[in-house]
């Protein structure tokens, strides 16, 4: 059995592909790509909307795995710590973009009645609550709301995480997350997808996937950071997880319009993305700080890229007017340039100053695991 190093590269490899997945679908959904292919290995960037729930795992792995060491370390300390670096990570940005977005692309935004309203439900992170304010504002940051919330509910519940076993709180998020989208489909199964898209994505809806990336957390610092097979076996778990996954989903694909579906496919994807970021725990880590640099560092960028595409997407598509292979090169030119610039020039300038030297208590509690949230998010 592998022993791991408590210092996790590999994640920002997943946390790449998520946002570049995330990227490449809003292109195509947006852009009405309407002859992307349908079919053969490309279909499956039509699936991008899933790096949204392969975000959510990763954050449940690294938020759970760095809140832990730093509790078990200085109970004391956890709440300012723990809140200092998540607001210095999440904030800046992402008040940034919501300013940048009103200016530049609502135009008439306090014209309209309930500016405030929509100021508030934003600055709340409640805004996914309600179908008004979900996705109005740089529309992918509604899952920024349910990242959020599941800050607090870790940072509330971090006692019961510690004492209570890894399996035992993602069955909790199963059935609960289970039991809430069962509900909204009984409540608000007959009315428009968006709704019901809406509702079953907040955040007792996205407990499995988060369950799962504590479950991980659990596994690797109860377990003496010791997973119980290589790298390689939790590779063809993957592909196993993989395959099931998929094979549910494409007879299916129509989704909401099947119930089943709505509340119990998610189940399958948490075990499949579970042992996705598994096996980048277990692998070397060398594969992000050697072999595979330059998508390590995208992984790095990712929190803008998630922030910043969708400026790229509205003028590339709307002003500019290009589509298909042209659109999505000028999107991901725009977007990549945005998010490495921003990273330098803002977010980490601001991180270095609010959370200290890497010595710090809070700062190497959380960069133990490579942690850089991102929502990921659709």
């Amino acid at each position: 059995m592998p022993q791991l190093t408590g210092k996790y590269d590999n994640i920002n490899l997943l946390r790449a592909i998520a946002a570049l997945a995330v990227v490449v679908y809003h292109v195509i959904e947006h852009g009405r790509w309407t002859t992307f292919p349908r079919d053969g290995a490309l279909a499956y960037l039509r699936l991008g909307w899933l790096g949204v729930d392969l975000f959510f795992v990763i954050s449940g792995f690294v938020i759970a795995h760095a809140g832990l060491l730093l509790y078990r370390k200085a109970p004391a300390l956890f709440a300012r710590a723990y809140w200092r670096r998540r607001l210095a990570r999440i904030l800046p940005l992402y008040l940034l973009t919501i300013a940048l977005w009103i200016a530049f692309t609502w135009k008439h935004f306090f014209a309209q009645a309930d500016w405030g309203w929509q100021l508030f439900t934003h600055l709340a992170f409640i805004h996914n609550f309600f179908p008004e304010t979900h996705g109005t504002i740089d529309g992918p940051n509604w899952s920024l709301a349910v990242e959020m919330q599941f800050y607090l509910a870790v940072a509330l519940l971090i006692g019961w995480i510690d004492r209570t076993p890894g399996w035992r709180i993602w069955l909790y998020g199963i059935v609960i997350s289970c039991a809430w989208r069962a509900a909204m489909v009984m409540t608000y199964g007959h009315d428009d997808p968006f709704l019901l898209f809406a509702k079953t994505t907040q955040l007792p809806g996205t407990l499995d996937l988060f369950g799962a990336g504590i479950f991980l957390a659990k596994w690797v610092l109860d377990g003496q950071r010791r997973v119980p097979m290589p790298g390689l076996a939790f590779l063809l778990a993957v592909v196993a997880a993989g395959f099931v996954a998929m094979q549910l989903y494409w007879p299916r694909s129509t989704y909401w319009d099947d119930a089943y579906m709505i509340v119990f496919w998610r189940v399958a994807l948490s075990v499949f993305f579970f042992l996705v970021v598994a096996a980048a725990v277990a692998l070397p880590q060398v594969l992000s700080t050697r072999w595979l640099l330059p998508l390590d560092y995208l992984g790095e960028i990712s929190y803008g890229i998630y922030l910043w595409h969708l400026f790229a997407v509205t003028f590339v598509v709307r002003a500019a007017g290009l589509a298909g292979v042209d659109a999505l090169a000028a999107v991901l030119a725009l977007t990549l340039a945005a998010a490495a610039l921003s990273w330098h020039l803002f977010e980490k300038p601001i991180m270095d100053r609010a959370c200290g030297k890497p010595a710090d208590l809070s700062d190497r509690a959380t960069r133990s695991a490579r942690e850089t949230p991102a929502p990921p998010p659709a």
